[in-house]
């Protein structure tokens, strides 16, 4: 496997994108009052086994991925045409696939994981060895206050809400986000109406790898917060 390389668009290009996004969904005057949004994490990958640090190292699921996700596939079977999205890196579309088999699954690149900048294409043990320090801050500390070019806190939510402006504005009753941990907890947050960035690394949404979390949106409470905070 190899690393998946993003385009990284700055807060302004990000707020750019955002505009054409409020202006594309207010076109197609959706009337949906509410949706169901079904988050799952991703099942175990071997990213870990390999030792790579950098979570856009794009690595498969691990072996025996299907027990993992046994539970949560069915669970979700009853669920009555779901519209199922992924972030573009194989441990997410694998889980996808096996969850809905017989769904086409639409990639929201926006919903990829985060960078971890210097680090990004380090092992744990050069890490270890090199910045040892490094291994015991918490991802609020690195993420909100980052030291090390990583891709930080404010920057991955406004690549997020990209990605949540185009899953509302297809307007499915039930939408499927299959993504990472850190994309979830950024999700879960905002269809929750809760705007206080500083808020979204305390693991409110601490989601396991392979299980899910349901919740219950207003659109257009959404996508009028994301609106009244464009820089």
């Amino acid at each position: 496997m190899h690393e998946y390389v993003p385009t990284s668009p700055s807060v302004a290009d990000s707020n750019q994108l955002i505009y054409a996004a409020l202006e594309s969904r207010a076109a197609r005057k959706e009337t949906a009052r509410s949706m169901e949004l079904v988050l799952v994490r991703h099942a175990t990958s071997t990213r870990s086994r390999v030792g790579i640090w950098g979570r856009l190292y794009d690595a498969p699921l691990v072996e025996g991925f299907e027990d993992q996700l046994a539970e949560t596939r069915a669970e979700l079977e009853s669920l009555e045409e779901p519209k199922v999205y992924s972030s573009p890196l194989s441990r997410c579309l694998e889980t996808a696939a096996f969850i809905f088999p017989r769904k086409s699954i639409q990639i929201v690149e926006e919903f990829r994981a985060y960078h971890s900048g210097f680090f990004e294409d380090k092992t744990e043990d050069f890490i270890r060895e090199h910045n040892s320090e490094y291994m015991s801050l918490s991802y609020r500390d690195r993420f909100l206050r980052p030291h090390f070019d990583e891709e930080s806190m404010a920057a991955q939510v406004s690549r997020v809400k990209i990605g949540i402006l185009e899953v509302l504005g297809e307007g499915a009753p039930t939408s499927v986000i299959v993504a990472h941990y850190s994309t979830i907890n950024i999700v879960a947050h905002i269809s929750s109406l809760n705007w206080e960035i500083d808020t979204y690394a305390d693991g409110t949404y601490d989601v396991v790898e392979g299980a899910f979390i349901r919740k219950t949106v207003d659109p257009a409470a959404v996508v009028a917060g994301i609106s009244d905070r464009i820089a």
